[in-house]
Formats: structure tokens, sequence, C-alpha cells
């Protein structure tokens, strides 16, 4: 039965935390502070019923911020209102700002065609750049071949002339060769990633 007597309260610590910032300079002892609590969930109570009765004499449904502060009057409480009537309006300002943050993000105010269009674009530039990276690539393996292939026929000078006559007639059948060889390689490379 506690348990649910707290569900119906202010959170103790929350109070507590109000207190402390309000009052910093005064210390309370635990039973001023149940007190206090004791004291706004009264309070709260009070003024959720006196505005439910406003409400139903109004044959409302639904209690409005205008029902609790005829509530107030009722209660005796019309210091209040206007300070009621200042944090009500602080907290609509929110709620607005909450809603216009969330509009923004929902509907950033660009047509969904230029949307669409931007996206294309950026795709385009992605798949241009990837192009020339890839194109970068293979000048560099083309580089590396022909620069093995002169090794190699560098080398092949410096032997004997029975390694000329074996050597291919034409330099370019080598280097050929040496490309799709590599590109063999790419390709074999490429099936091990399925």
């Amino acid at each position: 039965m506690a348990d649910n007597d707290d569900d119906l309260c202010i959170p103790r610590s929350a109070m507590y935390k109000l207190v402390k910032e309000l009052v910093p300079q005064m210390r309370l002892s635990s039973e001023a502070k149940d007190l206090i609590v004791t004291s706004c969930n009264e309070f709260i109570h009070l003024l959720a019923t006196e505005a439910n009765s406003v409400c139903e004499k109004q044959s409302k449904k639904l209690i409005l911020p205008d029902h609790v502060l005829l509530a107030l009057d009722n209660l005796g409480f019309s210091e209040y209102k206007e300070d009621c009537v200042d944090v009500m309006k602080q907290m609509q300002e929110e709620v607005d700002k909450r809603k216009k943050l969330k509009n923004k993000l929902d509907k950033p105010g660009i047509p969904e065609e230029e949307l669409l269009r931007q996206q294309n674009l950026l795709f385009a530039e992605a798949r241009k750049q990837q192009q020339m990276i890839e194109t970068e690539e293979w000048s560099k393996v083309q580089q590396e071949a022909q620069l093995a292939l002169q090794r190699q026929a560098s080398c092949s000078n410096g032997n004997s002339s029975n390694n000329l006559n074996n050597s291919s007639p034409n330099p370019g059948a080598s280097v050929n060769s040496i490309m799709n060889s590599n590109s063999n390689k790419k390709d074999d490379d490429d099936d091990n990633y399925d």
C-alpha cells in the first residue's frame, strides 16, 4: 500500500533538490523535508480536485489551464495565478520550440525532388572519384609492369647471347602478358570475397 501512495506523490528526490536550490544556505531535517513533500502532495491533490469540480460544472470532460486558474481563485490562492500563467507561457514556448525542431528535422523545407536531385549529384560525384582512384591504381600497375619488363630486359642484356635469342621478339607482348597475369590475379582476389 505504501508503494501505491508513493506512485501518486511528487518524487521525494526531486522535491529535495528543488528545496536545496531555492534555499541553499538552509539545512532541513528529514522530518521537515517529508513534511514539505506531504504538503505539496496535499496541495496538488486539493487543487486537482477543485479543478475537476470546476470542469464538471462547465460540463467539460477535459481539465484545461483555465479550470486550474479558477480552482486557485476558489481555494483562496489568487495571488499565485499570475505566477502560474507565467510558468504556463514558458512551458508553452518550450513545447513550441520542440515542435519546431521536430518539424525541421522531419521537413527540412526543401522539396523532395530537389533532395533527390542533390542525392543523385552526390552519388555521381562519388562514382567519379572512385573511377579516378581505379584509373590511378591501373596506371600504377602498368608502370610497375613496365619497370619489371625493363629490369628483365636489362638483366637479359647482361646475360649471354643465348638468352637474347630466346627472348620474345615483341617486348610489348611481354608487357601485355604481365598485365594480363596481374589482371587475372585481381579477378581471383575478387572471387575470394564472394
